[in-house]
């Protein structure tokens, strides 16, 4: 997939996320959402973090960390999403589970930069959580056609996991970024 595909969808997931969801069940069954969408876009962000760091060691560093850590709490996340799921666990299941926060997960992405402004970094990463979570909301309803009661319920343990999982990203990447400045 190219940079026009990739900026494409990534402005469809921000701005139109209704549509976007409209159309993902279909045309998102052959792409591999992590693959395709989610590290070029962790990457690209990690990028927009070097000029804020002072040292370029300290900025690689902290961008190769980050990079990691993104995609670790991602896997987390699916992973915990998949075995949430009680009724059936096939491989088509795990794929939708996993584009669904894939695409979801881009305004948390996209907050990182604003990790390095002192006053703004809790109100920014505030905002893109309930983003976040009203973008996986509205994917998971496309994504999963079942009954509302259980979707929703499924969408309550996700949404704490996502909460959970940022709150624990925010804060590493926070503290590790102090202690390798630090230096």
């Amino acid at each position: 997939m190219g940079l026009k595909w990739l900026f494409t969808i990534f402005i469809s997931v921000l701005l139109h996320p209704e549509a976007f969801w409209e159309n993902a069940r279909k045309r998102f069954r052959r792409v591999n959402a992590l693959r395709d969408y989610a590290a070029p876009v962790i990457a690209m962000v990690q990028l927009f973090k070097l000029p804020f760091i002072g040292s370029p060691r300290a900025a690689m560093l902290i961008t190769i960390i980050s990079f990691v850590i993104d995609v670790a709490i991602l896997y987390l996340l699916a992973g915990a999403a998949f075995s949430g799921v009680s009724t059936e666990r096939t491989e088509r299941v795990q794929n939708d589970i996993m584009t669904v926060l894939c695409f979801s997960m881009t305004p948390l992405w996209l907050a990182e930069p604003f990790y390095f402004i002192k006053l703004l970094k809790w109100i920014v990463v505030a905002a893109a959580l309930v983003y976040t979570l009203l973008i996986s909301r509205l994917g998971m309803q496309a994504m999963f056609k079942i009954e509302s009661r259980r979707r929703d319920a499924f969408f309550l343990k996700l949404g704490f996991l996502i909460i959970v999982a940022t709150a624990i990203s925010f804060m590493l990447l926070d503290s590790l970024t102090r202690y390798i400045t630090s230096f």
